[in-house]
């Protein structure tokens, strides 16, 4: 019995890492279609998200009870994270650092496409494993890691420099953060500079009456307030 066992195991161990025709776990089926994985995740699209990726499937609510994710837990739109693969015959493939892009992605070996904002990361180690299982790899254990979150803050604030992203940061939230304006701050032109180089201008006022106009803020984001001249 024991012999039978083993062999049984070798035989899938063993297996050919590409093989025409997948291994099939009973009560799974072969991935049809297209790569890209697309899942239920904790929170709704990124500002912008829709927009550059309109094909994608994105979550319209959050989970509740003890399994609910912090919104820190939840990667972002600017995060760099780098994937890591293991349990696959030589030569495998090798570990892939992205920033997760404006339409909410990272992009994989074999045109490999994740929806990566929005969830945590167990949740993308999960669906890049069953983009690449059975589809491609019979075996394959993917890792992600995220590096730590900051944005900037500058000019006529109370507290300059860099501070720790958390997630679900705005301007207004973030000049908080920053300890607020100082009696010099000019209020209706502040300056966001994205870490892709898009700059948004954004008016205080008009900001705290409408949530609309004042815009997200992503990991290593610049916020600039200018001094006011009278």
């Amino acid at each position: 019995m024991a012999g039978l066992l083993l062999s049984g195991c070798g035989h899938l161990y063993y297996a050919e890492p590409n093989p025409q025709t997948p291994f099939v776990f009973p009560g799974q089926s072969p991935s049809g279609g297209g790569l890209v994985a697309q899942a239920v995740s904790p929170v709704g699209p990124p500002v912008g998200a829709v927009a550059a990726n309109p094909g994608a499937t994105w979550p319209t609510a959050a989970p509740t009870g003890a399994s609910a994710n912090t919104v820190s837990d939840i990667l972002s739109i600017g995060d760099n994270i780098t994937v890591s693969f293991s349990d696959m015959q030589p030569p495998g493939l090798q570990p892939v650092t992205q920033r997760i892009g404006n339409d909410g992605t990272i992009t994989l070996p074999y045109n490999i496409k994740i929806v990566a904002a929005g969830k945590t990361v167990v949740q993308v180690q999960d669906e890049i494993r069953k983009a690449y299982v059975p589809t491609i790899f019979v075996f394959m254990t993917p890792s992600v890691n995220s590096e730590q979150r900051f944005f900037y803050v500058e000019g006529e604030v109370k507290l300059s420099g860099r501070l720790p992203y958390g997630g679900e940061m705005t301007v207004l939230r973030a000049i908080t953060t920053a300890g607020g304006f100082t009696d010099f701050a000019q209020r209706k032109k502040i300056h966001l500079r994205r870490a892709t180089g898009q700059k948004i201008t954004v008016n205080w006022y008009d900001a705290s009456k409408d949530p609309s106009k004042d815009p997200h803020v992503f990991p290593n984001d610049l916020i600039s307030v200018p001094r006011r001249l009278w």
